[in-house]
């Protein structure tokens, strides 16, 4: 076990433990006074689950993990496919397992398999074999699992999937004309998902995102309460488990998507700064571990990680101040959720094994 730890990186380590106790202090903030008391217990097990499964993959040969890349993602196609037969609805969605007694969202963590396939791929070849029809099936093996999951429908968890379809060839030299395209593929696609795949509340959503003052009291409640608790923190905060919003119970989904509305109305501007400042540092060190990197596939996989992870950063606080519509994207470490915490856990683990790898050779 000691040589398990000694793999993990110490400056991934101590940022990740940060964000960890922050996120449980805000969590236990957010359930006081409501039935979610102990939804901060609930959290705690599952970051010590997916603690520990980071350290034993850490000690992982990365290798060895690509070499099961294409199996785990015909499983994870498999798993979307099924969850829309027998999985379980709530809120509208169908999304969900139900396994002895907790619910699992195959899609958190079909898109980190997503992302190790496709890097894996990219890697094992050079950059003068990646032709128009090799993109052309990459970009089918993202958009497959992101059509499934918008079934569901999630749409925030099939942009999810973005990053890996834009940033990856992107790696691969891609020339600028490609690049041109793909905007413009966007672009087309853009509209033709408002006109035929957005569900009537999704439009909705963004048609408060442009006019929040439209429906205060129904759509438009969340992102208002949400951006009172944040202006109402000031510079400073109004201090631990004292925020009016939180404890009065305005606020709403605090244990999940607007999480860090809790943290910014306690914490205050300078809060804010300090938790943005922690992923900023957690988003350096992937980077830095894409250049340390082996092989062409960790590197790939590095660079996906992190821009999943500023994806959701950017969405999750994005919507909460009001900037962007709201897609539920969680904020890593904060939201609540035992799906998306184990996967973001395997990522990092991977990641720590790349950085491992890199030192011992």
């Amino acid at each position: 076990m000691r040589e398990r730890l000694r793999s993990l990186d110490p400056r991934l380590l101590w940022v990740l433990l940060a964000l960890m106790a922050l996120g449980t202090l805000t969590l236990y903030s957010a359930g006081r006074n409501t039935p979610q008391a102990g939804i901060w217990l609930k959290q705690s097990l599952w970051n010590l689950l997916g603690f520990s499964l980071m350290v034993l993959l850490s000690a992982v040969d990365p290798r060895r993990v690509f070499r099961f890349s294409f199996p785990a993602y015909l499983l994870g196609l498999v798993a979307l496919a099924a969850v829309l037969v027998v999985g379980r609805k709530i809120g509208g969605s169908t999304r969900w397992f139900v396994i002895a007694g907790q619910t699992f969202q195959p899609s958190e963590l079909m898109k980190w398999v997503t992302l190790l396939y496709v890097s894996y791929r990219l890697g094992t070849r050079t950059a003068e074999a990646i032709g128009r029809m090799e993109l052309l099936g990459i970009a089918g093996l993202v958009a497959f699992p992101m059509l499934l999951v918008q079934r569901q429908p999630d749409l925030g968890m099939a942009l999810s999937f973005l990053p890996i379809l834009l940033l990856i060839p992107l790696m691969k030299g891609l020339r600028m004309r490609w690049v041109l395209l793909l905007v413009v593929v966007a672009a087309v696609g853009g509209v033709g998902a408002w006109k035929f795949v957005l569900k009537p509340y999704q439009k909705q959503r963004v048609m408060i995102f442009l006019d929040p003052s439209a429906d205060l009291q129904g759509k438009g409640y969340q992102v208002n309460q949400s951006r009172i608790a944040i202006g109402s923190g000031g510079l400073f905060g109004k201090g631990f488990t004292s925020g009016s919003q939180t404890q009065l119970n305005f606020l709403p989904v605090k244990t999940t998507d607007f999480a860090f509305s809790v943290w910014a109305e306690e914490r205050g501007f300078l809060g804010v700064l300090f938790v943005l400042g922690l992923f900023g540092l957690l988003l350096s060190r992937l980077f830095d571990a894409a250049a340390e990197a082996r092989t062409a596939a960790e590197a790939y996989f590095c660079a996906g990680a992190a821009a999943i992870f500023g994806l959701h950063l950017l969405v999750n606080v994005g919507m909460v101040a009001g900037a962007l519509p709201n897609k539920g994207m969680v904020l890593p470490f904060f939201s609540a959720g035992g799906s998306s915490t184990l996967s973001f856990f395997l990522a990092l683990g991977l990641v720590m094994g790349v950085l491992h790898r890199a030192k011992v050779k």
